[in-house]
């Protein structure tokens, strides 16, 4: 199989998959090699931001569980922070429903993608790129890393580990679909579930998502900090699926995105927005990106690192930083001074003109903000 390809991409999750269908279009001869058999489960919460939907240049209909334009963000013991947007401003799905759908787009556009290969070895030459998977053997100009935060491919070619946090879930099920209803129209994101992260409730077709992010790296605390959750709204009395765990990101840097002629993209090079925790735009877009260098680079362009580092740090990892430096700020000034500060009169217009500057949220937006603790809603306040 060598010399057969233009480049080989490892992981057919949002990046990769990404990756290849951008590669395929440009006219390159691509391959994905993926351990796993898809449709699989994949351990995440399943939040598609506005962001995703916009890169996402068709519709993905048939995948979605809830358009969501309403997300309340609960900070302190009583006040309520409530987002309505012009459009959907979180779209809920499933990563075995996502993954699946993206891996069909890469195989449409003509990328070749192998399911159930895992990948055994890779060596950077200088000239080209060998990988072993499975009984054979092949080489390419360009190596794409998109195996995640777990993979191990960048240490086969001696680019740095990262350093993680985590996030867990459990699906919590209904009694009856009518306690499931108060929770379709709206994302809830609790800041008072853990200490340096925060919780979410995102409604599903049969079930509610209920979990929790952090700084820190994953511990027993994340589990006991999911069932208090699920106690605290109410919902002690549906029936709990899992719990699910997962490592993501806590932080990034340009020495993690490329090393000569391999190119890291997604959960694998560390980009996740560090406030919430969403890397599937991101993976889409650093993707995408990677493709795109390759294909400048074997036109004759720089090496096709050096471009794709560029227009990273140029393009995403500006975002990243942005959260960042929000992030230290919110912690520092923990919940108590920020529900003071959201009590300040006209603070809601502020903050109203400012939340599209996120990325996550359209223009026409309205945002509104309640201090009485009347707008916290729990499973059994709405059955009363």
């Amino acid at each position: 199989m060598s010399g057969q390809f233009d480049l080989i991409v490892v992981g057919a999750g949002p990046a990769g998959s990404s990756c290849a269908e951008r590669a395929a279009k440009l006219g390159l001869r691509v391959v994905v090699f993926e351990k796993e058999v898809f449709p699989r489960s994949k351990p995440c919460a399943g939040g598609l931001t506005s962001r995703v939907l916009r890169l996402l240049d068709s519709s993905i209909d048939g995948i979605i569980h809830h358009n969501i334009r309403t997300s309340e963000f609960l900070v302190g013991p009583r006040v309520t922070v409530t987002w309505t947007g012009r459009d959907t401003t979180i779209a809920t799905t499933t990563r075995k429903e996502l993954d699946q759908y993206l891996a069909e787009r890469a195989i449409s556009a003509g990328a070749r993608v192998e399911f159930g290969v895992a990948v055994d070895s890779a060596i950077d030459l200088g000239a080209h790129v060998e990988v072993t998977a499975g009984s054979r053997s092949l080489s390419a100009p360009y190596l794409v890393a998109a195996d995640g935060v777990r993979g191990c491919l960048k240490g086969m070619v001696g680019i740095p580990s990262l350093r993680l946090s985590g996030a867990a879930y459990a699906r919590v099920f209904p009694n009856t679909f009518s306690d499931l209803e108060p929770f379709l129209d709206r994302a809830i994101i609790d800041a008072g579930v853990r200490r340096g992260g925060y919780g979410w409730i995102f409604p599903k077709r049969d079930h509610l998502n209920v979990g929790v992010c952090g700084g820190a790296a994953l511990g027993p605390d994340y589990i006991r900090d999911v069932d208090r959750f699920i106690e605290q709204r109410g919902l002690g009395s549906w029936r709990v699926e899992g719990h699910f765990a997962r490592p993501t990101p806590a932080a990034v840097g340009s020495a993690s995105l490329a090393k000569r002629r391999v190119l890291v993209v997604g959960d694998a090079a560390g980009l996740a927005d560090p406030i919430t925790g969403e890397g599937i735009s991101h993976s889409i877009a650093s993707g995408r990106l990677a493709a795109e260098s390759i294909r400048q680079a074997l036109n004759g362009g720089d090496d096709a690192s050096t471009i794709y580092r560029g227009r990273a740090v140029a393009e995403i990892l500006p975002v990243i930083s942005h959260s960042i430096r929000l992030g230290r700020f919110l912690h520092a000034l923990g919940p108590g001074p920020l529900s003071a500060g959201l009590r300040i009169p006209g603070m809601a217009a502020f903050l109203e003109s400012w939340m599209p500057r996120l990325g996550h949220a359209s223009e026409g937006g309205r945002l509104t903000i309640d201090a009485s603790g009347r707008g916290r809603r729990t499973a059994h306040s709405e059955r009363a």
